[in-house]
């Protein structure tokens, strides 16, 4: 069984030329993700860990669509096996680029008059992601994704990317969250789905991101 640990980075403003990602780092080990700018001209297309991801790096606008899940990765099972992780360890996840304007968050929201891709782009366009300690060994499926929020003022506005990376925890405790059901977790109208990102910094601040609350360990 494969349980989804879903992580969210929010982008609010205009799209233009959005990432993927291309690498993974566990330790001092790196492995390929998804290249949009090779993988797919590869003939037979090579075996990742990191689910398929469109050649345009488009969106998804429609949360009642099964590409919300790992958007048209689960097209293309099964994926190139998975990777190996402790409880603990941190996974960071390199996106090849994000535009500077998206302003955005990562269940990490609006805070200091910043969006959490913000920050995804200070810190070179990596997202650091720790598997908790306690999370029970087994294999798991880590769903990150960025959210523009530039159209979410209209309904079926905003623009999900969702990426899925397979790994499988190695350690741990016995804490096995029942985890997200994609689709099923978010609703059209859900507050952190249709929002105005351009109402200042108070509404900002008090924005709430759609999936629920986050998992106390």
């Amino acid at each position: 069984m494969i349980r989804v640990l879903a992580v969210l980075a929010l982008a609010a403003t205009q799209v233009v030329g959005h990432g993927y990602v291309p690498q993974i780092q566990i330790g001092s080990n790196w492995y390929a993700g998804w290249d949009v700018t090779k993988d797919p001209y590869t003939s037979p297309a090579p075996l990742r860990p990191v689910r398929r991801t469109p050649n345009d790096s488009g969106f998804i606008s429609d949360v009642t669509s099964s590409r919300i899940t790992c958007s048209i990765g689960n097209e293309y099972l099964p994926a190139g096996g998975t990777l190996s992780v402790a409880a603990g360890a941190t996974v960071y996840v390199h996106w090849n680029t994000w535009p500077d304007g998206h302003y955005g968050i990562s269940q990490d929201t609006y805070s200091g008059g910043k969006w959490g891709n913000q920050r995804l782009v200070a810190n070179n366009f990596t997202a650091a992601v720790t598997i908790p300690s306690k999370l029970a060994a087994g294999n798991y499926l880590l769903r990150h994704e960025n959210l523009a929020l530039h159209g979410a003022t209209s309904l079926n506005g905003a623009q999900f990317y969702p990426v899925c990376i397979h790994l499988t925890v190695t350690g741990g405790g016995s804490v096995s969250p029942s985890g997200l059901a994609f689709p099923g977790a978010y609703k059209q109208n859900d507050p952190g789905i249709l929002f105005n990102p351009y109402q200042g910094d108070a509404a900002n601040q008090a924005y709430v991101a759609p999936g629920g609350a986050v998992y106390k360990f």
